[in-house]
């Protein structure tokens, strides 16, 4: 999807018939769980696993401005209170039954002393802010430490969570704005300006706070909203910006590499996130929008096929459980 000028300011355009399922954002969606899986299982061996969070992150980003924008277009605002129920419905269940679960665990298996500060977490991130509770204590997530809480993984969905309730805000605030006070000038414009102003903003944060204090700087949320401000970007692209196949091709196979690159080499020794998740960011990128194109690239014939989509369908479920079952 792709915005331009219209009545209200911004309209969405390539929602026709030809418009089909992104096998290429549940491609990276397998991607991202499966390297933050066997960063988890094996630390030592795929060191950087834990870019895939920044996978999620971007994908967010697009997903959620995309979506947004439609809505905007649509009817000339944003039903935030509908936003928010969807939201509530199709990621709070499964949260809080594997809060549950983990606490009935740790009270069974684990030694009394650990109780309190398990405890302390799952009620964070049950509020859904483990991402400052963890910052607050300056954790070392890459860290392998045996008193890691069974709900320390829930501080990406934190940071989720925060960005699914203030970003349809600034949105809704910034297309709104642009409509009322500056009439001659397009909205989806403003929007970019906007959006540009916080990546950057977000980013510069981010590379100062992590040389400053990297412990904390990993689970901010002001350290990781470029990464949904980059996705957002791409859903605000024009429609004239449309790659060519081969430079689609190559962008896509650009990012791919990019991902698995950083994975491989970045270690618990990298001061992440900072400037050094542009990599992964950048990649995940341009890996959606080489798929704007909505047509098969080389990378299809492997990211379409259906073990691969299938472990994108159930990204989410497996990011929930597979902290408790290894902690």
């Amino acid at each position: 999807m792709s915005v331009v000028a219209g009545r209200t300011g911004v309209s969405t355009v390539g929602r026709d018939k030809r418009t089909r399922f992104r096998t290429d954002i549940q491609a990276l969606r397998a991607l991202a769980i499966a390297v933050v899986v066997l960063n988890h299982l094996w630390p030592t061996r795929l060191t950087g696993g834990y870019v895939g969070v920044d996978v999620f992150f971007v994908i967010s980003g697009y997903l959620i401005t995309a979506h947004l924008l439609g809505e905007f277009a649509r009817t000339g605002s944003i039903r935030l209170g509908r936003f928010y129920a969807r939201r509530i419905r199709r990621l709070l269940p499964a949260a809080l039954f594997v809060l549950a679960v983990s606490a009935v665990l740790v009270a069974i298996f684990l030694p009394y002393p650990r109780w309190l500060r398990n405890a302390a977490e799952i009620a964070a991130s049950a509020g859904y802010v483990e991402n400052w509770a963890l910052a607050a204590l300056s954790v070392d997530y890459s860290a392998a430490n045996a008193a890691a809480s069974v709900a320390q993984h829930y501080w990406s969905l934190s940071v989720e969570e925060q960005f699914y309730i203030l970003w349809p805000l600034l949105i809704l605030a910034a297309a709104l704005g642009a409509r009322r006070f500056l009439r001659s000038v397009n909205a989806g414009r403003i929007l970019v300006v906007v959006v540009s102003v916080v990546v950057g903003a977000s980013l510069f944060a981010s590379v100062l706070f992590t040389a400053a204090a990297p412990s904390a700087a990993y689970f901010a949320t002001f350290t990781r909203a470029w990464e949904f401000g980059v996705g957002a970007l791409i859903a605000l692209a024009p429609t004239a910006w449309r790659l060519r196949r081969r430079i689609a091709n190559m962008l896509a196979i650009a990012g791919f590499i990019a991902i698995l690159w950083s994975a491989f080499v970045y270690d618990d020794s990298t001061a992440f996130p900072g400037s050094a998740a542009l990599i992964p960011v950048l990649g995940t990128a341009a890996i959606i929008a080489a798929g704007t194109r909505n047509d098969d690239l080389w990378h299809s014939a492997i990211t379409a096929r259906r073990p691969i989509q299938w472990l994108g369908n159930v990204s989410y479920s497996l990011y929930l459980w597979h902290w408790p079952e290894s902690a």
